[in-house]
């Protein structure tokens, strides 16, 4: 599975490949906004989302990551 995040922009938007991401701060000259750092921005992409907001969404995406199987009926056979 490929995980994308699509993100806004200051002006447009952006999808980023989400196990890229290395990391992310705050936006010095904006609060609200996010600098986010991946394999294709390593200077940093600003992001129009507070950091708390972005965390979120990241964690987000990288828990959908782990595969699971949901189990319905008998649970007896479950390993």
């Amino acid at each position: 599975m490929i995980d994308l995040m699509g993100v806004p922009l200051p002006k447009g938007n952006a999808i980023i490949l989400t196990r890229t991401i290395g990391g992310a701060t705050s936006n010095v000259h904006n609060p609200q906004h996010t600098d986010i750092y991946t394999d294709a921005f390593p200077d940093g992409l600003t992001i129009a989302v507070q950091i708390d907001e972005f965390y979120d969404i990241w964690i987000g995406h990288l828990l959908a990551d782990i595969d699971f199987e949901e189990v319905t009926g008998d649970e007896s056979n479950v390993h």
